[in-house]
């Protein structure tokens, strides 16, 4: 297991057991602190080499309006050319913030995306989580 350094929101690590990047957000955080998380992930993964990426997001709350905008439209986007390799989310998710984020039209327009180079889902059970990265490495 390798801990990458990042500030107090965050907690991010390589299994290397699983070829997983592990990220938990530690706490409630803000539109910059979101993406400045989400920079970390991506240097984190050039690093490692790693396209798997468990996102345990249970105690943050929904990003705001623009920040979503920006994750979902200029962000994910790239991470495949950025990476080099598609990239595949596993977001672990409260019951509500789930639910929040399956009623918002932006994250059902990037799902349905032909063009999209990630594949990212939302779980409320870590295992399942763990368990739909697992099934996509093995399908590679």
């Amino acid at each position: 297991m390798r801990a990458f350094a990042a500030p107090d929101f965050l907690h991010l690590t390589y299994r290397d057991d699983l070829d997983f990047l592990v990220v938990r957000w530690l706490r409630p955080v803000s539109g910059p602190e979101t993406r400045l998380g989400y920079q970390l992930i991506l240097e984190a993964a050039r690093q490692c080499g790693c396209p798997y990426w468990l996102l345990d997001g249970r105690r943050r709350l929904p990003a705001d309006e623009e920040t979503t905008r920006w994750g979902l439209e200029e962000f994910f986007p790239h991470l495949a050319e950025l990476l080099g390799k598609p990239v595949y989310m596993s977001q672990l998710l409260s019951p509500s913030y789930q639910q929040l984020t399956d009623s918002l039209s932006a994250f059902q327009a990037a799902e349905q995306d032909q063009q999209r180079t990630y594949q990212m889902r939302r779980f409320n059970d870590e295992t399942t989580a763990v368990q739909w990265l697992q099934l996509l490495q093995r399908q590679k």
